[in-house]
């Protein structure tokens, strides 16, 4: 595998435990992936409102709780709702966790909303009364200007967001597909494809992504002056049972790939060769918690995780 990275992605859910118990056992994932060599710990934001054992929805707090228990491991969000918060409390939140925690930090940008009308207009009825996609591009470009025009936006219009000159944390475009990549350049973000999200159409047809994918990199570097990191992630059931699904799952349109051990690692090859990412991102949606730590076990011994030196970026 020329791609040496796996991080991993948590949505909160534990089947027959109540919501402090799940939150428990996702720290302690958290910290075995530390452990296991995986590159980073993604947590996902939801509004469930039929899942009352959820251990969280925005996991802000639970990110900074993380960081402050591991070392090394990326830790962030994918995505926050930009639609739903203030790009002033968002950047504010997420600068501040970035430098306690010495650049380790990452902030998924999403497009995903509440279901529920009630929630989308106690989070901001701009998103009923404008509309989510019109919402995210003001929002994520107001992100984009808090964290990359400082100084400016200091001295013209007297915001300041401490740490003043502080580390910026990394940016993550979330899609479904490659059809934002100009958006993300623009953004000073990287890019994260969901295989999931969408029924899974992205992995239909790879012709011409790779190219994509390397235009982009092209671009960013040229306009941006560093390089950006490209991941895809997948939702994976490992299951002996192949039908075993959790009812966070059921919940969403999820494309979720059943597999053994050894057809993921034959698939993660093949995307690798064909795509050229820097990273998979594997959403594991295993609900029970000792069989997740295993899974997580098995495939890091796989790819022997634990004696890879990630680099955190640092700008």
């Amino acid at each position: 595998m020329k791609t040496k990275s796996i991080g991993l992605l948590e949505l909160g859910y534990r089947s027959g435990k109540d919501s402090i118990t799940a939150l428990n056992d996702v720290v302690d994932y958290a910290l075995h992936a530390e452990r296991l060599g995986y590159s980073r710990f993604w947590l996902a934001e939801h509004h469930y409102s039929h899942l009352k054992n959820l251990a969280f929805s925005n996991p802000d707090i639970v990110i900074a709780m993380i960081a402050g228990m591991t070392e090394k491991i990326r830790v962030g969000s994918a995505g926050t709702s930009v639609p739903s918060y203030s790009p002033y409390a968002v950047a504010t939140n997420y600068k501040l966790i970035n430098n306690i925690f010495n650049g380790r930090i990452d902030l998924g940008l999403s497009k995903g909303i509440p279901e529920s009308n009630h929630t989308k207009n106690l989070l901001n009825p701009d998103i009923l009364e404008r509309g989510s996609g019109v919402v995210f591009k003001e929002n994520a470009r107001m992100i984009h200007e808090l964290f990359y025009s400082e100084a400016e936006k200091n001295e013209k219009e007297g915001i300041l967001i401490p740490p003043y000159g502080g580390l910026i944390p990394d940016l993550w475009y979330l899609s479904s597909s490659l059809n934002n990549l100009d958006d993300a350049v623009s953004l000073y973000s990287n890019y994260c494809v969901s295989a999931f999200h969408g029924n899974g159409k992205f992995l239909d047809s790879f012709v011409g992504k790779k190219e994509e994918i390397n235009r982009y990199k092209e671009t960013f570097i040229q306009k941006n002056g560093f390089e950006p990191k490209t991941s895809l992630a997948l939702a994976i059931n490992l299951s002996e049972i192949s039908e075993i699904k959790s009812d966070a799952d059921e919940s969403e349109a999820f494309k979720i790939l059943h597999l053994s051990f050894e057809e993921l690692f034959e698939l993660i090859e093949k995307l690798d060769d064909q795509l050229a990412v820097d990273e998979f991102i594997l959403y594991d949606t295993e609900p029970d918690s000792d069989k997740k730590i295993e899974n997580a076990e098995t495939i890091s011994n796989h790819y022997n995780l634990q004696s890879i030196q990630h680099e955190n970026a640092v700008r």
